[in-house]
Order: C-alpha cells, then sequence, then structure tokens
C-alpha cells in the first residue's frame, strides 16, 4: 500500500476491547450506542467473528470507551505500514 494511502480498515484485537469494556463497567448496548454500531456488530468484533473495522469506527470504539492508547486494541499494537495512524483516525 502506498504510504501516502489510508487504509479502508484497521484490524483490531476485539477480545481486548471486551475485556477493557467489562473492566470499565460498560455494558455492551450502551458502548454500541456510543460508538454509533448495532450491539450485534459490537457482539462480532469482542468475540473475533469480525476483526477489521474502518478508521473512522476504530476512532469511535476508542472514544465510546475512553481509550487514548489506540494500541491497546490493535491486533499488532506494534503497527505496520498498513494501518492507520492516530491522525488519520483523530485521535492525535
Amino acid at each position: 500500500m502506498d504510504s501516502n494511502t489510508t487504509p479502508t480498515t484497521v484490524e483490531v484485537n476485539g477480545f481486548a476491547f471486551r475485556e477493557i469494556r467489562i473492566r470499565s463497567g460498560v455494558d455492551a448496548g450502551p458502548c454500541a450506542a456510543a460508538a454509533g454500531i448495532d450491539r450485534s456488530y459490537l457482539s462480532r468484533l469482542e468475540t473475533g467473528a469480525r476483526v477489521r473495522v474502518s478508521p473512522s469506527t476504530l476512532a469511535r470504539l476508542l472514544e465510546a470507551l475512553q481509550i487514548r492508547d489506540r494500541r491497546a486494541i490493535l491486533a499488532d499494537p506494534h503497527g505496520t505500514p498498513s494501518d492507520a495512524t492516530e491522525t488519520e483516525i483523530g485521535v492525535a
């Protein structure tokens, strides 16, 4: 992928997101609503049935749980050239 191209999706670790959500005391329904996604979509992410999200969905998920470091839920927390940068997802 060209380094000037924004990726269309980002791989996330749904299991980590679920753990953070539960430890934060946030139920799935309100979390999904805050992120602007269906609860069933959140469930598929958290169970690993879905592993890729758009950069804008990633930003909303991070905001919903007030996660400041996106690496907490990335599948490859060390990043790869195809991962969205913090600026691209609006959490610089």
